[in-house]
């Protein structure tokens, strides 16, 4: 289908077309730049005109940003409500549609960090730009203190020992070296210690990859894996035991400008892999780890949902997000190929 903007030609199906396809449907899905899901019509984002950088998430006059026809995000209607103002990214749309809108997050506890006892700010709005199949748009481009959060558990999203995937493409080229640039499911009060489920992009204090990072890991509280099973094991991340643990050089340093990265978690028997590619350069997607749960840990997934910071609003790093998706079930690694192929194909930087 040919858009508007002088683009190519861009297909109907997302990501979460794929997983649907697939028997995993997706419960949370992102993107300030495109329609990651044919049957949602509604807006990408919304933005706050009259703001300022240390906006909370008050004031300001509210704008939603539609969708083109072509899918894309209509940059022109965002830069006409924001000329010679601020704009913040104030809401970040659920295209599921199970309604899991993603406001700016809440304070965490206090030492999670200098700041993470405070609210989180809205990014701003304009920093992001990119061309994307010939159209230029905005990614959401996240700076320190800044974080998207519900505190109440979405609506769909897996709970307990429920199986859970997720799929997240971001710019490997401004990852942040500090806790945490997470995207999954976490507790629903971010002044509490809790189980999390999410997909970790940088380099933190504990597992290491390959080389100088960042890496995709899981931050499953209290340590960041990069791989592991049990103490000792390459890549393993607990907060105690991971100093001596050795580097685990499977999972690659994805310093790419368009790096995608995969976990996946399942019970009987508790088990979690770690996938990556450079959708730029890459024919296939990577495994980094496939294996067991880390032996200290264990599934409970609170089922609400964090971008660019921790479960206790650990804010301390930085990153760009490009889209991503929360889906109910264990994905093979032939339906995570599928959208690899999808994100191939989709134009990220032409």
């Amino acid at each position: 289908m040919d858009g508007s903007g002088g683009g190519g030609n861009v297909s109907l199906e997302g990501p979460c077309d794929i997983y649907k396809a697939a028997g995993q449907e997706c419960v949370a899905a992102y993107s300030m730049i495109r329609r990651i899901y044919s049957e949602y019509t509604g807006p990408l984002y919304q933005v706050r005109s009259g703001s300022n950088a240390m906006n909370t998430g008050s004031g300001g006059q509210l704008h939603d940003i539609p969708q083109n026809a072509d899918g894309f995000a209509d940059k022109a209607a965002q830069d006409a409500v924001c000329a010679n103002t601020t704009c913040t990214v104030s809401l970040l749309y659920d295209q599921s549609g199970r309604e899991n809108h993603l406001p700016v997050a809440k304070a965490g506890l206090t030492n999670g960090g200098e700041y993470a006892g405070m609210d989180d700010f809205e990014s701003i709005a304009n920093k992001g730009a990119l061309k994307v199949n010939g159209r230029d748009v905005y990614s959401l481009y996240m700076e320190a203190r800044q974080g998207y959060r519900t505190t109440k558990p979405g609506n769909g999203m897996p709970i307990g020992s429920e199986a859970q995937g997720i799929y997240m493409l971001a710019d490997g080229t401004r990852a942040g070296t500090a806790c945490c640039w997470d995207f999954g499911n976490v507790t629903p009060n971010p002044k509490s210690y809790a189980e999390m489920n999410t997909l970790f992009l940088g380099v933190a204090f504990w597992g290491k990859g390959e080389g100088n990072g960042p890496w995709f890991g899981a931050d499953f509280e209290a340590g960041v894996w990069m791989g592991g099973s049990k103490p000792g094991e390459p890549g393993w991340g607990g907060l105690n035991d991971a100093k001596n643990a050795p580097r685990n050089e499977n999972n690659p340093s994805m310093r790419v400008k368009y790096a995608l990265g995969f976990l996946k978690t399942g019970p009987n028997p508790d088990r979690y892999a770690l996938r990556m590619a450079d959708i730029a350069t890459a024919n296939s997607v990577h495994t980094g780890y496939a294996g067991a749960f880390p032996s200290t840990k264990h599934f409970d997934n609170k089922g609400a949902i964090v971008l660019g910071v921790g479960g206790d609003n650990s804010n301390n790093s930085w990153g760009t997000f490009y889209e991503g998706a929360i889906v109910r079930g264990f994905p093979s690694d032939d339906t995570e190929n599928a959208v690899f192929q999808h994100l191939k194909s989709v134009g990220y930087g032409k």
